[in-house]
């Protein structure tokens, strides 16, 4: 009996020595098995934080882009204009007797026609008073004029032609502003709201206090809520 229970014993011992190896056999598995599962956990955070900082250069690069591109485009504004203005009209034709109250009279005339819907004797009369005194102290309003006309007869090609001229050569006209604005909405008329955009901008950046910027800053709300 003494040895079977020896025997029983030692059997007892084996099993509880095979569970134990078993048991830290296990142990060292699930050991390693943690040590690899945190390698992958660290090589997604640095991963994840390499992505975060490339983010953020991205961002700023972007960032200092569009700066650079809005300075080129002022820089290019201003050239633009600087390159207008130096465009002078035709040396005045030399008119025998003529003087100022006779360009005020043609100017008159041609003004009046406009107002009693005779669109086509003011454009006549406009034209041939910037053909008679191109330097005359009434080009800015006439050219000015000229485009409202034009407008009135639909003709949006020709109204655009004259509110350009108008705008890159009289900046100190007292027509200026609206000019601008007239110009934004022929270029919408035709379709061309990259170009009414950057018209109306200018005009908003030049006067920016008048009437006519607060009809601008209207309109272009509208042309971007289109888009």
């Amino acid at each position: 009996m003494v040895m079977q229970s020896i025997e029983q014993l030692q059997a007892q011992q084996k099993q509880l020595l095979e569970r134990l190896t078993l048991a830290e056999k296990q142990l060292a598995d699930e050991k390693v098995a943690n040590r690899q599962q945190y390698a992958v956990y660290a090589a997604q955070q640095e991963q994840i934080a390499q992505l975060k900082d490339k983010i953020r250069r991205l961002q700023n690069t972007t960032a200092q882009l569009n700066e650079s591109r809005k300075l080129t485009k002022q820089n290019l504004d201003k050239k633009i204009e600087k390159i207008a203005q130096a465009i002078k009209p035709a040396d005045p034709v030399e008119v025998p007797g003529s003087s100022v109250e006779e360009e005020k009279d043609h100017y008159t005339a041609a003004y009046l026609a406009l107002k009693s819907g005779r669109y086509e004797e003011a454009i006549n009369n406009f034209r041939d008073l910037l053909k008679a005194h191109p330097n005359s102290a009434y080009s800015d309003q006439a050219y000015y004029w000229l485009g409202e006309s034009y407008l009135a007869q639909n003709n949006i090609a020709r109204a655009i032609g004259n509110f350009e001229w108008m705008v890159s050569h009289y900046p100190e006209s007292t027509k200026h502003a609206v000019a601008m604005l007239k110009l934004g909405m022929a270029y919408q008329t035709q379709g061309r709201s990259g170009e009414a955009r950057d018209i109306l901008r200018r005009l908003i950046d030049t006067h920016g206090d008048s009437p006519s910027a607060e009809e601008a800053r209207v309109l272009l709300q509208s042309i971007t809520e289109a888009q």
